[in-house]
């Protein structure tokens, strides 16, 4: 059995003999058309605005990294995030990939804050690294505890029946996992759809509700107290992020445990709210940390403080964030409150082998590297031009 304290606070990596010499970096700024647009607590999107980042070594490896843009969450831009790739860039050039620990000081150190496009060049990194030495990333985090993982499923359409409707349909294509969209409506309506979509998918099926900050502390503890016949698995950040005093009354309830995700940018954030019992459980994202490695060093404090972890993609990344936020859930040892992949919300994934769903599951890819292939012509489709 592997306890929480296991959990790798940096990976581990043999060294190669020969430098593997980064050399080159492109990077691929798009908009990438939703399925259907998603409808959110402030916003509505439309499109996937992503920073792609294409990392080359000197002896032809190759690595690709991906960051959607979330000004109302880390403040980024997808132009902003294009400006500090660059000049991480700066910094990296030139690194032995093989030295990692000096690479991501690099990383870190090219400029201050901008999670996001730390992230997306750490993940380009690690895919190459894993593709120059044959082995999966998950390899080179260190450990790898399932084979496995239950994504949910997403709802945020304008109507209750329309909610309760495609949860029906996805029930029925294997999805037993759901998180629905709250604070977008009225809140009678937002009670109305919690309990449609219960019916909906039956008594078993888990179901959460994610208000991304977008509640008065009366229309939360409203929800909260009208919504007991749904036994909603938990709902994520009903407050904006600075109400901890409000977040730990609703959590307080005991009626639903409170999540955390918008407030949580750091370990300094998961130690404040634990410490005033303002959640239960927190929503991690590769953006809002900087990366898969912080994202791990955050888990393992996380489950030393006796919380529970969702690990998260943001609406919509590819297949190629997909698979890293599935690499980084098979290494922590418990993230009860699930996974979310989003992927699936996008019109066209810019991947070759999307991460594939079957039997309420998604594989962790095996292959070298993030273990999925980018397709480049179809990302070069969905390319915006970077205004001067």
């Amino acid at each position: 059995m592997t306890h929480a304290s296991e959990t790798p606070a940096r990976p581990i990596l043999a060294q190669a003999e020969a430098a593997i010499r980064l050399v080159r970096m492109d990077l691929f700024p798009v908009a990438m058309p939703l399925a259907r647009p998603m409808k959110m607590s402030g916003v509505t999107i439309r499109h996937a605005e992503n920073l792609f980042v294409r990392l080359e070594a000197a002896d032809g490896s190759i690595g690709w990294g991906e960051a959607a843009s979330a000004p109302t969450m880390t403040g980024e831009t997808l132009w902003g995030m294009t400006a500090a790739a660059e000049l991480i860039w700066d910094a990296l050039k030139g690194c032995d990939a093989r030295l990692l620990g000096e690479a991501l000081r690099r990383i870190e150190n090219g400029i201050y804050g901008n999670p996001s496009a730390k992230s997306a060049v750490e993940m380009a990194l690690l895919d190459l690294l894993g593709k120059a030495r044959g082995i999966s990333v998950g390899d080179i985090l260190g450990t790898r505890l399932r084979d496995t993982l239950e994504p949910m499923w997403m709802l945020g359409n304008a109507t209750p029946k329309a909610d309760a409707a495609e949860a029906r349909a996805k029930y029925e294509k294997g999805y037993r996992f759901f998180k629905l969209k709250v604070g977008t409506k009225a809140i009678e309506n937002d009670i109305a759809a919690v309990l449609g979509v219960r019916d909906a998918i039956g008594p078993d099926a888990r179901l959460c509700a994610d208000a991304n900050g977008g509640l008065s502390l009366v229309a939360a503890r409203r929800l909260i107290e009208e919504t007991r016949q749904a036994r909603l698995f938990y709902l994520e950040q009903p407050l904006p992020a600075p109400a901890l005093g409000d977040l730990a009354q609703l959590n307080r309830l005991g009626v639903v445990p409170i999540g955390i995700d918008e407030g949580i940018h750091s370990s300094a954030d998961i130690e404040a709210h634990a410490a005033r019992g303002a959640a239960a459980g927190i929503s991690l994202k590769l953006i809002k940390l900087g990366g898969m490695i912080a994202t791990l060093e955050c888990a393992a404090r996380a489950i030393e403080l006796g919380l529970a972890i969702n690990v998260a993609a943001k609406v919509a990344e590819s297949s190629l964030a997909s698979a890293a936020a599935s690499h980084v859930a098979a290494a922590i040892t418990n993230f009860d409150w699930g996974l979310s992949l989003t992927q699936v919300y996008l019109e066209h994934d810019p991947v070759l082998d999307s991460l594939p769903f079957a039997d309420g599951a998604v594989p962790v890819p095996r292959g070298p590297g993030l273990g999925v292939t980018v397709d480049e012509d179809a990302l070069r489709a969905f390319q915006v031009p970077v205004p001067r």
